[in-house]
């Protein structure tokens, strides 16, 4: 399947979300017009072929949005750096007060010695917020689980499940 199917595809299933929600499918929806935070994560990244290791990311939320950037190096195969910068379109769960979950894409680099390359991956997300259920965005402690797949570096890619903890402020 071409990236811009699973693309097409991700943009359809928001769409579809977004109407329901706006319909009243999914509940009363929380007024997210003045809702903006900063928060910090480390956590474990299984990043495909490059292995697995603990690495960091810092996301900014506004409103349904979030746009994320992360690191983390790998210890095995020489040691990796892998660098992304993301979007994601977020729904909020109104039936429990600090969970959401959404889809998005992002720009992937993996470097070593030297070399260089980049993609484009897509990822899915979830998320909670442990904190009052009705100070969501407030500062709270939160954890987040992401699966990032589509990214393609010749013949390896960097697919993989992340967890994460963090703080938002």
């Amino acid at each position: 399947m071409s990236r811009v199917t699973v693309a097409l595809m991700v943009v359809a299933i928001l769409a579809l979300a977004s109407v329901a929600c706006g319909q009243g499918y999914f509940g009363q929806g929380y007024d997210s017009a003045a809702y903006k935070a900063w928060q910090l994560r480390a956590g474990y990244y299984d990043v495909g072929d490059a292995g697995s290791d603990i690495g960091f990311g810092a996301d900014y939320m506004a409103r349904d949005w979030m746009v994320s950037a992360d690191y983390v190096t790998t210890s095995e195969d020489g040691g990796l750096d892998i660098w992304s910068g993301s979007a994601t379109y977020l729904q909020r769960m109104s039936g429990r007060p600090g969970t959401y979950y959404g889809a998005g894409a992002g720009w992937y680099n993996v470097s070593e010695n030297g070399w260089s390359d980049d993609s484009i991956g897509y990822h899915v997300l979830f998320g909670m917020e442990f904190g009052s259920p009705d100070q969501f965005g407030e500062p709270a402690w939160f954890a987040q689980a992401r699966y990032v797949f589509g990214t393609d570096f010749g013949d390896a890619d960097i697919d993989g499940f992340q967890a994460s903890v963090g703080r938002r402020f």
